[in-house]
């Protein structure tokens, strides 16, 4: 069974910890996660975009010129949308791309990322107390971790804000609680490395899939 790599808050290796066996056994369908990724990129979107239909520009509703006699084309008024300033055919309007997911769903989706991440050792695993709140000191320890230079969601208890402060400035990293993580962020990560007390809340969050 793959094992969860462990350093201390200097980038030296510790005792590696056995993936928990629901942990483990989280497998879903590449159908399920897609899914759930989807469902929570269209969540995201604002939907506030909105044109203005012919009936709701300005302008008057008598005909531009008479029906007959001009040798030129047949027209209403000008506010059709072929004429400069006028309505927009289908254009979007205010809407809620929301698309509704049972909390099951979202639950076996993102134990199977998790899982795919831990079981091709892209999870790793930071104990002990940040020494320095310093970016330089964060940079280093990703340095020392071989982890520059790619993705990495850094999840922290929402108690270790120095962490969060010493890792948010770095443009490659994504600094955020367990909370606030989902299934997009661990699919945009290339690795995900997290403190001891956020591991114990993402394997309790994880165990509550089945």
């Amino acid at each position: 069974m793959a094992e969860i790599k462990v350093f201390d808050n200097k980038g030296a290796a510790g005792s590696a910890l056995e993936i928990p066996e629901k942990l483990a056994k989280a497998n879903s369908a590449k159908g399920l996660v897609h899914q759930v990724a989807i469902a929570q990129l269209a969540g995201s979107r604002q939907g506030t975009a909105s044109t203005k239909t012919r009936g709701e520009v300005k302008g008057s509703t008598a005909k531009v010129r008479r029906q007959k006699g001009t040798g030129r084309s047949r027209q209403g008024d000008k506010r059709v949308p072929h004429f400069r300033g006028g309505g927009v055919v289908h254009g979007p309007k205010p809407r809620d791309y929301a698309q509704a997911t049972p909390r099951k769903m979202r639950q076996r989706a993102f134990a199977t990322v998790v899982n795919s991440r831990a079981q091709n050792d892209r999870l790793f695993i930071l104990d002990g107390d940040i020494t320095e709140a310093k970016t330089k000191a964060f940079a280093q320890l990703l340095e020392t971790l071989n982890l520059a230079g790619t993705k990495v969601l850094f999840l922290a208890d929402v108690s270790q804000q120095e962490y969060l402060r010493s890792s948010r400035n770095l443009p490659q990293v994504q600094a955020q609680t367990v909370e606030q993580t989902s299934v997009v962020d661990v699919l945009n990560s290339d690795n995900v490395l997290c403190t001891r007390q956020a591991w114990e809340l993402l394997e309790a969050r994880v165990a509550s899939h089945a």
